[in-house]
């Protein structure tokens, strides 16, 4: 873990203190959320608390613009074609229809990435597969999320061996801009990819010897006891979904004209 901190996170942080089963319910609204928001202003404003709930986390900032970067084609793509296919249609690069809808859906691609990154991260994959326990989700799929992130540890520290071989042989992969690091990913995906396949299923064999099971608990769930704080935390989640279904169906306008504001 120490070797793959961008999915977990070592600090001491009140969103680290926080209950797994609290921040996994805050994930889930705060995604839903996503789907109801009914402008891009409401995504703007999830992708800033993402960054807020980055910054509170401690997490490297280098780490989130990479991660970030990755997810740069695709966040162009949904606003470059709309665009581009505006200007064909003759309506120019007027800030209507499809481009609207192009730049809240790039939007709420950057604010999914920051509010999970933010949220994940601050979980080992234990308190993440107990919380998920805890708020009673079968036992295989516990074990499935438990199972998937421990061989996403496993790749990631495979990537670094992978590439301190290449750089032994002379190949040199250090830098310290986070776009020529992603040019360097191809030169790793094969051999990380073979790795991958040859570690799945010694790696299931080795969880089942030591009692993990996708039928069964392996053990007494240890999750500490949720506080005043995480509630507050979870209330948060819930009224930032609320009011985007309420803005969703225009209750929230209608409050408003009926409060005379």
């Amino acid at each position: 873990m120490a070797r793959v901190p961008i999915i977990y996170n070592e600090q001491d942080t009140i969103l680290h203190d926080r209950d797994p089963r609290v921040k996994i319910l805050m994930f889930v609204f705060l995604v839903l959320f996503l789907y109801f928001a009914p402008s891009w202003k409401w995504m703007l404003g999830m992708t800033i608390l993402g960054l807020a709930l980055a910054f509170v986390a401690q997490l490297s900032k280098k780490a989130l613009l990479v991660l970030w970067a990755l997810q740069l084609p695709n966040i162009l793509a949904l606003i470059l074609i709309p665009l581009i296919a505006q200007f064909f249609s003759g309506d120019g690069f007027e800030y209507t229809g499809r481009l609207a809808f192009g730049v809240r859906l790039a939007l709420a691609w950057s604010a999914a990435l920051f509010v999970s990154i933010s949220l994940m991260s601050t979980m080992r994959v234990k308190q993440m597969a107990d919380g998920l326990r805890g708020l009673g989700l079968p036992e295989f799929f516990c074990f499935a999320v438990e199972y998937v992130f421990l061989l996403i540890y496993r790749s990631g520290d495979d990537i670094f061996r992978i590439a301190d071989a290449m750089k032994a042989k002379g190949v040199n992969l250090e830098s310290k801009n986070p776009f020529t690091i992603i040019g360097a990913l191809p030169r790793l995906m094969v051999p990380t990819i073979i790795s991958l396949l040859r570690r799945a299923m010694p790696m299931m064999s080795v969880l089942e010897m030591r009692g993990f099971s996708a039928t069964k608990r392996r053990k007494k769930l240890n999750l500490p006891s949720i506080d005043a704080l995480d509630i507050l935390f979870l209330l948060g989640a819930v009224l930032i979904f609320l009011s985007s279904v309420a803005a969703r169906f225009g209750w929230l306008a209608s409050l408003a004209g009926t409060l005379g504001i």
